[in-house]
């Protein structure tokens, strides 16, 4: 007899479909195929019989999203009863399936877990997530350190999502634990990720996130954090990474400073002043180049929103990361006062194009 209960299929691959929970429980992308078997549990071969009259119904499914019901009938005389929830990411396509099958055409007897898709794009660092994931606001894409204000990753596993979040190797996939701030309390869950099947494409990562009920979540109330997050209320002092490729923030480490437009809040425009932009990278080139070891850029105009500019001192060491990996930096902004110059720039400038650009840099990133 069939065993029951949801399983949450990812069809992100380009290996096929694989299972990344079962019955309310994570799993590390195990086989569809013996997932099925077992959920049959009839034996190898109306399990497999079962498991490529699954997969049919996974591929009509792409080419027409929505929940779906179907009767299979097994070689065996099993009868099956598959009910299929589609996981619909920004982009319309089909990013996973919630899955039950049942020997009976009852209706499931539990709920599924809370999935949802989402697209990042490496080069823009963007992302895109679905309207229910958006805590409430209009916007649907959102920069790097918006999504960290709300997703936090196991220490174990922060470096290596920030260092995937930045590459572009075809195929490659990621997968973690995540506590979500969502109305008030944090909600452990579970992120996977896959980057696109070719070259062109590396950059376009699709992936799911998942609620992942009784797992033990991630603390971020320790003293450390909490320290972190009153720098800025005694001393105008933030701090946060950036990757030095694009010179682009991805992650707050105190409190940020809420009144800079940064770049992909509303377009693309760099965030300083574009006086400014230009010591910036000549600083990131000192650093990455070695030639120095920390950096420092005064009076830095940073766009602010409502118009004007926040001027700040900046200080940026690069952080240790595994050889290989890209380059992180940590930036201290210090506020020393406003300004109220014109922007010279059009909303339609897409900005410094970044030290991994090979029409721009003297030092191209390797």
């Amino acid at each position: 007899m069939a065993k029951q209960g949801w399983t949450l299929v990812e069809t992100l691959g380009p290996d096929g479909p694989s299972v990344i929970a079962r019955e309310h429980e994570p799993r590390a992308r195990t086989s569809f195929d013996r997932t099925v078997t077992d959920l049959v549990g009839a034996g190898k071969a109306p399990g497999a019989e079962a498991a490529r009259r699954v997969r049919v119904l996974l591929a009509e499914l792409r080419e027409r999203p929505g929940p779906r019901s179907a009767s299979i009938s097994l070689r065996s005389g099993q009868h099956l009863t598959a009910r299929m929830l589609p996981v619909i990411g920004p982009d319309a396509t089909l990013h996973g399936v919630h899955l039950w099958l049942s020997p009976t055409p009852a209706p499931p007897s539990a709920t599924p877990l809370s999935a949802f898709g989402f697209g990042w794009d490496a080069r823009q660092r963007i992302a895109e997530i679905p309207p229910a994931l958006a805590a409430g606001t209009p916007r649907t894409r959102l920069t790097a350190p918006e999504v960290f204000r709300f997703l936090e990753p196991s220490p174990a596993d922060a470096l290596s999502l920030f260092e995937t979040l930045l590459s572009q190797r075809p195929g490659a996939h990621w997968d973690g634990d995540v506590v979500v701030a969502a109305h008030g309390r944090q909600v452990p869950a579970r992120l996977v990720m896959t980057a696109g099947p070719t070259a062109e494409d590396a950059h376009r990562w699709r992936g799911m996130l998942f609620e992942t009920p009784g797992a033990e979540g991630i603390r971020t109330d320790s003293l450390e954090a909490a320290a972190l997050a009153a720098i800025p209320r005694m001393t105008s002092v933030h701090l946060a990474v950036f990757d030095v490729a694009k010179m682009r923030m991805l992650r707050w480490i105190t409190d940020p400073m809420t009144d800079v437009q940064w770049k992909g809040q509303v377009d693309q425009r760099d965030t300083p002043h574009p006086d400014d932009v230009k010591r910036i990278f000549a600083a990131a080139e000192g650093i990455f180049t070695g030639r120095v070891e920390v950096s420092t850029v005064p009076g830095i105009r940073l766009r602010r929103k409502g118009g004007g500019w926040v001027v700040v001192d900046c200080t940026g060491s690069l952080m240790r990361t595994p050889p290989g990996s890209p380059q992180l930096l940590l930036v201290q902004f210090h506020v020393t006062g406003y300004s109220h110059e014109p922007d010279p720039v059009e909303p339609s400038d897409l900005g410094h194009p970044g030290l991994d650009d090979p029409r721009y840099p003297r030092y191209p990133l390797k």
